[in-house]
């Protein structure tokens, strides 16, 4: 029984198909790896290993490249093994998985703690460290990452960073006549820019529709705030406000803040899911909404300020979405739903490029732009708002009904429910970056009131928007916030950016507040996606449903142990994926197009193999071994064949490197990047390859591969498991458990009870008095018997539609009442003198049915089993689906005192074992309780004392085993194992206090596992047809329609605060949004070399705005920078029929692309190696 128990854990046995798939794919890759370390190693040369393990910045993968190969093949290995670490941890830990405990205090202390000590790494956003850190991006042009986040969060590209959109007319230098340390740092970044202007976003070299110049915006030079003319047509003169300049790096959500609010939110949503902590529901969903908001803000801001709508930029986004999800859904035999930040990400950026990329014509047109974003509001009303249909027809395609992984309710209504919760965010995230100019210009405009006229100006117009925002956040707080979950989630969707914009308008209230961000919680935002994603494995297991433990008995040293682990594995799977997406997806549509369609068939050839090894039986740990060694093997040779001879060679290109040669091949590559320290090492004669070097590399990876197979089947079958229902094998270790004191005095307990009651201090616990509580022995980790508490939600699902019969006399009876106490049941076994005691009762817990039936004798007890059979045979409608059984104290009380007497009482015994065994037949499981612990002393009757007594009931315990009622039973509940520890308080020496027979109604709760195998399934075991939700249940049309007309004054009132800008108007004149645009967004054209604006002038008034805008903008330069000719130029552009004049700085010019980089706040290269 043990081998095979041991057998069902094993590791293939244990792994999905597409596990095993997974497996032989890097396993095959693994033992390539290997194989060439060892080559390479024995050959005397460690500069691939060198290569691969200490640059950062990937190249375009060259198949010809021995280096480039091998560099591919290491950081694939390394991402297999991280996956490989991932799968142990959920499926094969050291220890039980545990369960989470949700404790408010510590929830709240770690909170603010990490608030706290944050403040401490508090910085300014433009320090000299962050603009050499900008030095050394621009240098290496880096790889950067698109989307660091992907949340229920909510994570999407972050549009973390819009500055350098308004930079372009807000930064300015420091007006010094001296030239500074930071005017060094910004010559040096142009220099860099000037020597390599191609430097592209995420590491490539894009193609641009348009002729984007590689001009630095942030340098310390700024275009002039334009004066206006006297003989406007408006009254403007006397009400015009220079703007303050200002850098990107401390304008309005700059790259540093919104990484720091990334953070912030990230740890908020991590703890969230550790403690369980349900009370703060609403307030994730709010931080799930904002991750949403940012993947409209800053994908919008990307293509309007690129306009790159290349394949290449879509596949390199979808692979920076989709690249880490897709290998875990593969090796963790999950499915792409359960990681539903991804899918809801990808699908709003797909609704952000085809908003962007249909009629791109418009995009910069000053209303053709907004009517194509209201008419995708108007696409989303339709979709999710109003309940016609629409939805189903749109996405039934590609989305089933059938209850699986992550959508209980199907797929069609899980992705429903997700998307609908946020389905308004990155529309209205694409409003505030359509706004974003005049949003930063509006800022600067009111702290100009305070610099020309006075600080209380500035401060009521500031004020009037605050306030606006601060009461509308009241009353969201108050009245939809405060409500319970599931009311709550029908209406974030249309509150939930309330909040969102109250906190970017506080956040960037002043110039100070934008210019420091907090740099604990920066670190902690880079990474969001891999931390969602790799949670659910690592931090947490159990698709995030408990707890990794590492550390069992020390919960809070496990913690802070899986935390660091966690992390650590969270930023190596960021730089992976960067680095692999540098190398497999260059700039280049056929170079991307042919490495998707190589791993598309390399996935599909090791699926479709481990698809014919189990269908003929063959999957097993051995042949995955096999196979890894041979497709290694082939692999190996393979890459040695095409790329060796030309490696061999490399030994004159080193030695012409080591001379100053500068030349692109691999080992000059190597020599400049990696061994510039050690260039004058010794090389070796790589064309001396010994015989021990060509035949011990298939050796070293077969020796790995056998390593790796060992250690995973040492998991398996050491392992504690993956959390699965329980097996039969555990009912032998069921009832093996102690009575615990708790001390109700402790810190956690006193807290928790001050806060919800009032109570100061405790009196009754400690030495003062007893609390206990039940609990199982710690089982081996190789049996795979996790008992843990069953609460009532997961009872009432397992058992939906089920009945349930109890049969027996008045212990029998304690534990049906406990058992109904689970099931939601309070008052079930209430003292109550009034009411009869021996009669049948029935309860009902939603759809689960509890009977119990009085039969304290052994005959009766044959009697009701007869009974059910016969209702089973005639296909009774009420029939039972488990039946417990208890009985003997009766027996022993009144039937057992003559040799007649124990005569009878045998055959009885002996036919009920009969009908036990049938019962099982039918298929109805039954469980027999053994009589609990008798307290002599506490006998309240003569009668009972002399034939009642412990010594006389551990005799009929024995008399009913050996007339095997017990090995007739499908499972035993040992009375005496929950209530012996307890006897002294039974107070009449037979019944126990309630919470005694809590612990046997968990100990039948557990064995429903094996009992009911069933009802543990997903699916539930109902009798009723599954029917799926259909969409369309959280439409609400009012408040859609709400929505829309938001949407429409953002967009055609030009505010990203949907209107509360216009608040400020009341104090402050001309910073009303509509009057901001021209000069918002016209130096922004002409910087970023992006189309003129474009009006219409087929009226007299159009005419009538032209000349305003040709007056408005007949500008004098207030301010000129100092150079070193101390001299400018003048620059005039056309846009419509508008001439504009600008004075701007000479020799400023720098690449945009690190900045622009920002918008979807990824790191670059350089920045990974920071972070190491």
């Amino acid at each position: 029984m043990e081998e095979e128990q041991h057998s069902s854990f094993s590791a293939v046995a244990t792994a999905p198909l597409s596990t095993i798939a997974t497996a032989m794919l890097f396993g095959s890759i693994t033992f390539t790896t290997a194989a060439l370390s060892t080559r390479t190693w024995l050959t005397g040369d460690v500069r691939p290993m060198k290569s691969a393990s200490t640059v950062a910045q990937s190249r375009p993968l060259d198949t010809s490249s021995f280096i480039s190969t091998y560099s591919l093949l290491y950081h694939c290995t390394v991402f297999g093994m991280i996956l490989f670490f991932a799968y142990i941890c959920e499926y094969h830990p050291l220890f039980p998985h545990a369960e989470k405990v949700y404790d408010r205090d510590e929830f709240f202390f770690l909170t603010f703690l990490v608030l706290f000590v944050s403040a401490y790494t508090v910085h300014r956003n433009d320090s000299p460290k962050k603009v050499l850190q900008a030095t050394s991006s621009d240098n290496n042009n880096g790889n950067v990452g698109i989307v660091n986040g992907a949340n229920g969060n909510g994570y999407g590209s972050k549009g973390s960073s819009l500055e350098n959109k308004l930079q372009t007319i807000s930064e300015g230098g420091g007006g010094r006549g001296g030239r500074s340390s930071q005017q060094d740092l910004e010559q040096h970044m142009n220099q860099n820019a000037n020597g390599n202007p191609n430097n592209g976003i995420n590491g490539n070299n894009f193609s641009n529709n348009h002729n984007y110049s590689a001009k630095s915006i942030a340098d310390d030079s700024t275009y002039s705030s334009y004066t206006i003319g006297t003989n406007t047509t408006f009254n403007t003169q006397q009400t015009f406000l220079q703007a303050q300049p200002t850098k990107a790096a401390n304008d309005v959500l700059n790259r540093d803040q919104t990484e720091e609010w990334k953070g912030w939110m990230q740890f908020v949503f991590l703890l969230y899911h550790y403690y369980h902590a349900e009370e703060v529901y609403n307030s994730i969903r709010i931080m799930i909404t904002c991750y949403v908001w940012m993947t409209g803000f800053g994908n919008f801001s990307f293509f309007y300020l690129k306009g790159d709508y290349s394949f290449v930029r879509v596949v390199q986004m979808l692979w920076r979405l989709n690249f880490l999800v897709l290998f875990l859904c593969l090796s963790q035999g999950t499915t792409y739903i359960l990681y539903y930040i991804c899918p809801l990400h990808t699908y709003f950026f797909l609704m952000v490029y085809c908003t962007m990329s249909i009629g791109r014509h418009l995009n910069y047109s000053k209303y053709g732009l907004r009517v194509k974003m209201a008419v995708l509001a108007l696409i989303i009303y339709l979709l999710w708002d109003v309940d016609s249909g629409l939805f189903r027809m749109v996405h039934f395609a590609f989305l089933g009904t059938t209850p699986t992984l992550g959508a209980t309710n199907g797929s069609l209504w899980e992705w429903y429910f997700r998307s609908s919760l946020d389905h308004w965010s990155t529309f209205l995230g694409m409003v505030f970056a359509a706004n974003f100019p005049i949003t930063s210009l509006f800022y600067r405009k009111l702290e100009a009131a305070a610099t020309s006229k006075s600080k209380l100006q500035c401060w009521l117009g500031k004020g009037a928007v605050g306030l606006g925002l601060a009461c509308i956040t009241t009353l969201w707080i108050l009245g939809p916030f405060r409500q319970e979950k599931f009311v709550y989630n029908a209406t974030n969707a249309y509150f939930g950016f309330i909040p969102l914009l109250t906190y970017i308008y506080f956040r960037n209230l002043t110039p100070t507040l934008r210019s420091y961000s907090l740099q604990l919680l920066h670190e902690i935002g880079k990474t969001t996606l891999e931390t969602y994603l790799m949670q659910h494995h690592i931090w947490l297991t159990s698709n995030a449903k408990t707890l990794l433990t590492l550390i069992p008995g020390m919960p809070k040293v496990n913690m802070l142990v899986v935390t660091v682990v966690y992390f650590y594995v969270s930023r190596r799977l960021y730089k992976l994926t960067l680095y692999l997406r540098g190398m497999l997806l260059p700039d280049d549509k056929r170079k991307c197009i042919i490495s998707l369609v190589c791993m598309g068939c390399i996935i599909a050839f090791y699926y479709l193999l481990a698809l014919v090894l189990d269908n003929f039986g063959l999957t097993s740990l051995t042949t995955v071994a096999v196979v890894c060694t041979l497709c290694g093997m082939l692999l190996y040779q393979t890459i040695m064949d095409f790329t060796w001879e030309s490696y061999q060679s490399s030994n004159s290109t080193m030695r012409r490197g080591e001379q100053g040669d500068d030349n692109d091949d691999d080992s000059s590559y190597m020599i400049n990047s990696v061994l510039k320290n050690d260039r004058r090492e010794k090389l070796h004669d790589l064309n001396s390859d010994s015989s021990v070097a060509r035949l011990s590399p298939p050796i070293i990876g077969t020796m790995v591969i056998l390593i790796i197979g060992i250690s995973w089947q040492g998991m398996a079958i050491a392992g504690a498991g993956k959390i699965n229902p329980l097996h039969s094998g555990c009912g032998a270790l069921a009832n093996n458990g102690h009575w615990i004191h708790v001390d109700g005095c402790n810190e956690s307990a006193l807290g928790a009870a001050q806060r919800k009651y009032g109570i100061s201090n405790f009196a009754t616990c400690g030495s003062a008095g007893e609390a206990y509580t039940w609990g199982w022995e710690t089982s081996p980790s190789s049996t795979h018997c996790r008992f843990v508490q069953r609460n009532e939600k997961s009872l009432l699902k397992s058992l939906r539609n089920q009945r349930i019969a109890f049969v027996g006399d008045s212990m029998t009876r304690n534990l049906y009442h406990a058992f109904s106490r689970q099931l939601g049941i309070k008052d079930a076994g209430q003292f109550d003198a009034t009411g009869p005691k021996h009669q049948d009762i029935a309860r009902t817990a939603q759809k689960t049915g509890i009977e119990f039936k009085w039969a304290p004798l052994a005959s009766d007890q044959l009697e009701a089993i007869k009974d059910i059979i016969m209702k089973l045979k005639q296909q009774d409608v009420a029939k039972f689906d488990l039946v417990v059984i208890g009985g003997g104290a009766w027996d022993r009380l009144h039937l057992y005192a003559s040799d007649e007497d124990k005569e009878s009482l045998q055959k009885t015994l002996s036919s009920l074992g009969q009908e036990m065994i049938s019962l099982q037949k039918i298929g109805v499981p039954v469980v027999w309780m053994t009589p609990t612990t008798i307290n002599t002393k506490a006998l309240n009757s003569p009668e009972k004392r002399d034939h009642m007594t412990e010594e006389d009931m551990a005799d009929m315990r024995s008399v009913y085993e050996k007339a095997e009622i017990l090995s007739s039973s499908s499972f035993v509940i040992d009375g005496p194992a929950f209530s012996k520890e307890r006897v002294n308080e039974s107070y009449d020496g037979v019944h126990y206090p309630n919470d005694v027979y809590t612990a046997g109604a968990q100990i039948l709760a557990n064995a429903l596992d094996w009992l009911l195998p069933e009802m543990t399934d997903d699916k539930s075991s109902s009798t009723e047809p599954f029917t799926a939700p259909e969409p369309g249940k959280m439409a609400n049309p009012f408040l859609g329609l709400m929505m829309l007309c938001l949407s429409f004054i953002g967009l055609f009132f030009f505010d990203g605060f949907l209107g509360f800008s216009y608040l400020a108007g009341i104090f402050v004149k001309g910073v009303l949004p509509s009057d901001l645009y021209l000069e918002a967004f016209t130096v922004l054209h002409e910087r970023m070399r992006l189309p003129p604006i474009t009006f219409s002038t087929s009226s007299s008034a159009s005419v009538a705005t032209t000349n305003t805008m040709n007056t408005f903008f007949s500008a004098s330069t207030n301010r000129t920078k100092n150079t070193a000719t101390g001299t400018a130029y003048s620059k005039q552009s056309n846009i419509g029929s508008t001439t504009v004049t600008r004075r701007r700085s000479p020799g400023t010019e720098t690449s945009v692309d690190d900045e622009i980089a920002a918008l979807l706040g990824g790191q670059d290269e350089t920045e990974m190696k920071n972070m190491k």
